[in-house]
């Protein structure tokens, strides 16, 4: 994307900016009034010498970088190395974010993700469905799930090509099915006609999540983790039943996830609203306030909604979990959130039990056996709803044997920590993502979070007692 020529006159100062190069005239000092002004929109901003010496940089957002010459040490031009976005305000994030230029690069790259998903997602109605393939596990991908990955995936490489990926999906079974790959290409083109332009590119930008296997990278230590749509059966649920979905993006920094994004099409704004399932007459030119989360998060700066798609001057909302001391509800009020499906998340109905232990044997279930003070949805949306206070207790209890994905939980893992929250595994240690490869230790029984404080410590100590009555242990 070019920028149209723009001058700045501030008297004897004068500043030119184009579509790739800008040049300033006068003094360094007048960066900041410039910021302010004539530049509100560039990410990161450089003073330096005619010899390239560093003066100040200023972090404005949207990935961009710009360098700016002091005249008095000598004159030039300066190149823009980052494309500007499109759709990231300067104003949404704090500007001392830690690793802003990567959490803004990555904003972007979701909701490109999220722009193509939301607009193909399935209504629910039986005639309204989307193209499937079924992997060897038996679990479902879409056309959305394929869209997603090679956008994303696309624009961090061209951002940062140094950097190693890790993604669920790879291009085996398209590469023998045209007419997918055509109708995937499709959707792209549909919602952003100028993102790929051929289905050889299609492909291998879809088979950049494999990248991390490459000898190059073998002692990569920034590695992007992405799930294109975690909750594939959430998506495929349809928007009129309520089905819940995420684009989930880490980044993992010497095995330690440092940036969480989740991008929730389906998940209304406020906090305590439980429409989950759009209205008939809900479209999306009519729910663009009430619909829609971007939860962002980057390790030591803190957690933030975003609206779904930035209206340009929405400032980040800071995310804080339910008070985890005891002072805002006890530890027998404390919501679960869970999934809607109990026979993957939890198939021998722990989460029952445990409810029963932190609830009270009487006040937990309802008639049918379901956990009363609960909210049920699919997908790592799970964690955006505790990092904001709208729940307490999150379990994932998969069957005996499987191992769990990072894809599953970096994102969430740094945002519900990062509103202050806690995510551990069933025995209440921390989650080890520096392994190689795609998983984590076959050693995570199960994945537990929660606001933290008394309350995880509540939520592991009653995981041991129902495991100890399950077992018959004394």
């Amino acid at each position: 994307m070019r920028w149209p020529s723009r001058q700045l006159h501030m008297g004897r100062y004068q500043y030119r900016c184009t579509g790739m190069r800008m040049r300033s005239c006068g003094s360094v000092s007048m960066v900041a009034t410039l910021v302010g002004l004539a530049l509100s929109r560039v990410a990161s901003v450089e003073c330096v010498s005619s010899s390239t010496r560093v003066v100040s940089a200023f972090s404005l957002g949207a990935g961009r970088r710009c360098c700016f010459v002091d005249p008095n040490q000598g004159s030039g031009w300066s190149t823009v190395s980052r494309q500007m976005s499109s759709s990231a305000s300067t104003e949404e994030l704090p500007m001392d974010l830690p690793r802003r230029e990567d959490v803004m690069v990555a904003v972007e790259a979701v909701r490109k993700a999220c722009r193509i998903t939301r607009a193909i997602q399935p209504s629910g109605k039986e005639d309204d469905g989307i193209s499937t393939v079924t992997k060897v596990d038996a679990s479902p991908v879409t056309v959305g799930d394929f869209c997603a990955q090679a956008v994303t995936l696309r624009h961090l490489n061209q951002n940062f090509p140094q950097d190693a990926f890790v993604a669920e999906e790879g291009s085996a079974a398209l590469r023998s099915d045209p007419d997918l790959s055509h109708e995937i290409l499709n959707a792209i083109q549909s919602q952003l006609p100028k993102e790929t332009d051929s289905i050889s590119s299609l492909l291998d930008n879809i088979d950049l999540g494999q990248s991390f296997s490459l000898p190059k990278h073998k002692n990569t230590k920034r590695i992007w983790c992405l799930d294109p749509i975690d909750g594939t059966k959430g998506f495929l649920r349809g928007k009129l039943t309520g089905g819940q979905y995420c684009v989930a993006l880490a980044l993992i920094e010497d095995g330690v996830p440092v940036v969480g994004i989740l991008g929730c099409p389906n998940l209304p704004v406020e906090v305590d609203d439980d429409g989950y399932a759009w209205d008939e007459a809900e479209n999306e030119a009519t729910n663009g306030e009430t619909r829609g989360c971007l939860f962002v998060a980057s390790r030591g700066g803190g957690c933030y909604q975003l609206p779904l798609f930035s209206s340009g001057d929405t400032p980040a909302k800071r995310l804080h979990v339910t008070p985890n001391d005891g002072s805002a509800m006890s530890t027998s009020e404390a919501r679960f959130c869970i999934g809607v499906e109990r026979s993957f998340g939890d198939p021998l109905g722990q989460s029952m039990a445990i409810a029963k232990i932190l609830h009270g044997e009487d006040e937990a279930l309802d008639g049918e056996g379901q956990i009363i003070r609960a909210r049920r949805m699919d997908s790592q949306v799970k964690y955006g709803v505790l990092a904001r206070g709208g729940a307490e207790i999150y379990i994932r209890l998969p069957k005996a044997g499987y191992v769990e994905y990072k894809w599953d939980h970096a994102a969430g893992s740094v945002v519900i920590q990062e509103a202050g929250g806690e995510m551990t595994n069933v025995d209440g240690r921390p989650i080890d993502f520096g392994l190689y490869g795609n998983k984590l230790s076959d050693t995570v029984r199960g994945v537990i979070g929660s606001n933290g404080g008394i309350f995880h410590k509540a939520l592991v100590g009653a995981y041991q007692q129902q495991e100890k009555e399950r077992n018959n242990i004394s």
